[in-house]
C-alpha cells in the first residue's frame, strides 16, 4: 500500500485509458476529487502515449499538479506497449485489474453498462482509490527467461496435442501398433510414423529395407533394430482399414509438428538456462533434491524475481494457490484456492510437488504430517497443494536471503529474510 500511496498523491493527475487494438480512450481526473478534467482519442503506439503526455503536460500547468500516472487494464499485449512507452517518457503506470474493473460498473450505478469512456473513467477513479497491483514491466534477464518460457509452454502444449491426435488416429486405424509400442513419444514410433505409410505398404516392404529406411529417418537417435521389427511384424497383423490412407498422411504431418516442437524445447532450454544465469540466483540450482534445473528455471521465470516480494506469501499470491475462507458468525470454514493469479505458475508449482514427494525426505514427511494428521486430516490433493506453497515459500527465502536449502527452510523455520 505504501508505493501504491507513492505512486498517486494529491498531486497527480491520473490518465484512465480504455485499450483496444487501434485506438484507445483517455479520460483525465485530479486524483484529490476525481474531477474529470478531459478526455481523448489515441492510437495504441508510442506516437500515441507521446501525444497522451503532451496533453497530459499542458492539463498538469494549468491545473498545478506535478505527476502524470497512466492507468489500465492488462488487456493483451497492449498493456506493455503503452506501459514502456510511458517508462521512456518518465511517465509511471498502474494496472487495474479487469475483475475489479467489472465489478466497479456494479458499483458504479448497479449496472454492467460498458462504454468506452465509462471504462476509462472507472480504472482512473480506481487508480485514485489505490485499488491497482503493483505489476512492474520485467526487464534484462527476467524479462528474457519470462518469454522464453511462454515459449516453452506453448511448445508443450502442440507437442501434446500433436501426440494426441497420433494416438486418435493409430486407435482408428492402426490400432496393432498400440498394442506393442506402449510409449507415443519414443523415438522409434515417431520415425516410423513420419514415413507416412499405411500398414499395408509396411507390411509389403521386406524387413531390412523398412529397417533400413527407419534407421535413415531416426539419424539422430541409437537404433534398435528389435524395434524395427515389432512395429514391422504389428503392419503385418493389421486389418486394412478405409481410413488408412488419410490417417497416414495426418499422423506424418503430427509427428512433424511434434518433432518441430521438440527442437524448439530444447532450444528454448539452453537460452533459458543462460538467461538464468544472469539473473543472480543460479547457484540455487541442486539444492533441493528432487527438483530439477528445468522446473526450478521455468518456476522462477513464471513468477519473476522472488526479491522483489515483501514476504513468501506474495509467492502463493501470485500462483492463485493461497487458500481462502468462508466464514460466517459462529462458522469458521475453510474454502479452496482463490485461483486469481498465474495458471503456469501454480501448475509448475504442483508438478514439481510430485516429484519432491518422490525424492525429497523433508517434504515427504510434511505430506505425512497433512494426511494423518488427526484434526482435520487433508486429502492427498490437498496435502500436494501444500507441498507446492511450502516450496514457494522456500525458494523465496532461499532468493531473499542468499542462503543455501538446508532442512529448516522446508520445516518452514525460515520465513522472513535475514
Amino acid at each position: 500500500m505504501a508505493r501504491r500511496a507513492a505512486l498517486v498523491g494529491s498531486d497527480t493527475l491520473i490518465a484512465g485509458i480504455d485499450l483496444a487494438k487501434r485506438e484507445s480512450v483517455v479520460v483525465f481526473i485530479r486524483a484529490k476529487d476525481k474531477a474529470r478534467l478531459g478526455k481523448l482519442r489515441i492510437p495504441t503506439t508510442r506516437e500515441g502515449v507521446a501525444e497522451l503526455e503532451r496533453r497530459g503536460r499542458l492539463m498538469m500547468e494549468r491545473e498545478g499538479l506535478t505527476r502524470l500516472v497512466l492507468g489500465m487494464e492488462p488487456t493483451d499485449h497492449y498493456w506493455k506497449v503503452v506501459c514502456r512507452a510511458g517508462e521512456r517518457l518518465g511517465i509511471g503506470y498502474a494496472i487495474v485489474q479487469s475483475f475489479v474493473v467489472a465489478r466497479a460498473r456494479e458499483l458504479d450505478d448497479l449496472t454492467r453498462d460498458k462504454t468506452d469512456h465509462r471504462d476509462a473513467a472507472l480504472i482512473a477513479d480506481l487508480v485514485a482509490d489505490l485499488r491497482f497491483t503493483d505489476v512492474r514491466l520485467e526487464s534484462g534477464a527476467w524479462l528474457a527467461l519470462r518469454s522464453y518460457a511462454d515459449a516453452r509452454a506453448r511448445y508443450r502444449v502442440e507437442r501434446a496435442s500433436a501426440l494426441q491426435e497420433q494416438r486418435s488416429l493409430l486407435e482408428l486405424a492402426w490400432p496393432e501398433l498400440l498394442r506393442v509400442v506402449l510409449d507415443l513419444r519414443g523415438c522409434h514410433l515417431q520415425a516410423a510414423l513420419r514415413l507416412g505409410l499405411t500398414p499395408s505398404e509396411i507390411a509389403r516392404i521386406p524387413l531390412h529395407r523398412f529397417t533400413s529406411r527407419l534407421r535413415i529417418k531416426q539419424r539422430a537417435h541409437r537404433f534398435s533394430p528389435e524395434m524395427s521389427r515389432r512395429i514391422w511384424e504389428a503392419a503385418r497383423a493389421a486389418r486394412e482399414e478405409p481410413e488408412a490412407v488419410s490417417a497416414a498422411l495426418r499422423w506424418q504431418l503430427a509427428g512433424e509438428r511434434a518433432q518441430a516442437a521438440e527442437l524448439a524445447i530444447s532450444r528454448l532450454d539452453v537460452r533459458m538456462r543462460e538467461a538464468f544465469a544472469a539473473t543472480g540466483l543460479d547457484w540455487m540450482r541442486g539444492q533441493i533434491r528432487g527438483l530439477g534445473e528445468i522446473l526450478l528455471t521455468n518456476l522462477l521465470a513464471f513468477s519473476g524475481d522472488p526479491r522483489r516480494l515483501d514476504d513468501a506469501a506474495c509467492m502463493l499470491k501470485l500462483a492463485g494457490s493461497n487458500p481462502t475462507e468462508r466464514s460466517s458468525g459462529e462458522q469458521v470454514a475453510a474454502g479452496g484456492i482463490h485461483r486469481r493469479g498465474r495458471p503456469s505458475l501454480r501448475l509448475l508449482a504442483f508438478q514439481a510437488a510430485t516429484c519432491l514427494l518422490r525424492h525429497n525426505p523433508e517434504f515427504q514427511i510434511r505430506y505425512r504430517a497433512l494426511v494423518d494428521r488427526a484434526r482435520h486430516p487433508l486429502s492427498p490433493k490437498q496435502a500436494q497443494l501444500a507441498v507446492a506453497n511450502k516450496l514457494l515459500r522456500v525458494l523465496w527465502s532461499m532468493a531473499v536471503s542468499g542462503r543455501p536449502y538446508d532442512s529448516q527452510l522446508a520445516a518452514g523455520g525460515l520465513r522472513q529474510a535475514a
